[in-house]
């Protein structure tokens, strides 16, 4: 078998895979300048920027997730909360401008909506400016999710969970829908907080990178051996399928329930930005694997594709035909 040929069949069955998404959707904003002198008044770099408004915004946290999967030709259907606030208008209209239909999100009055603003300079990150107001999804805001993805769970190819802590991810939720998920034989694929550790339970893969692994291993991971050992005992406490832990430019170390470890590394490359290279990861992951990858060829094509998003500075995503010709041309 071809294997390029073979994973970029795999890539062009992305279409129109639908890929329900639920968790804590952010506005991401990145504003650049030029850094050439320290300020007067304390020692911190001033940055010029020449023109007003000129942030750029991108859809964030489980938004990046959607991003990811809408520019790689799946139909993403995004299950959260936002506000009523000028971040979460923007942000539903950054995702509108990529295909993504809102109508599934619930907006809460009162809520604020996660925004992170990325100040840069050269392409390196000065500060990162947080506004938030962490808050549990209401009763109310959690029945209409739960009836929303009953309604629509027939037509789902996967579910993907992506937690950033932000209040939106809730257990009683998630039990509901994997419980819709597990009776129609639906993946789940879970991005985790340590916090939350419990959320992977019985899912089909929880991709955790090696710092949050190591939190919810409780045990530092320095070598292969306490990586194996310290994986190995934390699948069994969760009962998941499949724990793929991503350890930035070293690769990916794939765990599967019927115990075998699989290395995947990466190329050596210069790393600009990693920012949401794990929502990129999980994307490609859960696409791939509805549309018929095994897990270690949905995990290699994930590793690919993250190896192309970091070469970018700020949020981003990789586009179908991007991987397609990152498969044909690895280097």
């Amino acid at each position: 078998m071809n294997t390029q040929s073979h994973w970029a069949r795999i890539v062009r069955a992305f279409e129109k895979k639908n890929i329900g998404i639920y968790g804590d959707f952010m506005l991401d904003e990145l504003l650049q300048g030029e850094a050439s002198r320290i300020s007067p008044e304390a020692p911190v770099p001033v940055v010029l920027v020449n023109r007003e408004g000129c942030a750029e915004g991108f859809p964030g946290g489980a938004g990046n997730v959607a991003a990811n999967v809408a520019a790689l030709g799946g139909v993403p259907i995004p299950w959260g909360a936002i506000g009523k606030d000028e971040s979460g208008k923007r942000l539903a209209r950054l995702l509108d401008q990529r295909g993504i239909n809102c109508e599934t999100l619930v907006q809460e009055p009162g809520r604020l909506t996660p925004h992170k603003l990325r100040i840069a300079a050269h392409h390196h990150q000065l500060l990162r400016l947080d506004v938030e107001r962490v808050s549990p999804l209401s009763s109310e805001s959690s029945e209409k999710l739960c009836r929303s993805f009953r309604r629509r769970a027939p037509k789902l190819d996967a579910l993907i969970v992506s937690d950033y802590q932000k209040g939106s991810v809730r257990p009683e939720v998630c039990s509901r829908m994997f419980e819709e998920a597990r009776r129609r034989r639906m993946p789940i694929f879970v991005d985790p907080k340590p916090a939350h550790a419990d959320l992977c339970r019985g899912v089909t893969m929880a991709t955790p990178n090696l710092h949050e692994a190591e939190l919810m291993a409780g045990r530092a991971l320095r070598d292969a051996r306490e990586l194996e050992r310290g994986c190995r005992e934390l699948m069994e406490r969760l009962e998941c399928e499949h724990l793929l832990v991503t350890r930035g430019g070293e690769g990916m170390t794939l765990f599967t329930m019927g115990g075998r470890t699989l290395e995947i590394t990466s190329e050596p490359r210069p790393v600009y930005d990693v920012t949401g290279a794990g929502d990129t990861v999980i994307a490609v992951v859960a696409l791939a694997y509805a549309s018929g990858a095994s897990m270690l060829e949905a995990a290699r094509l994930a590793n690919l594709a993250a190896g192309r998003v970091v070469l970018r500075f700020g949020t981003s995503q990789i586009s179908r035909a991007e991987l397609i010709r990152a498969i044909r041309d690895p280097e």
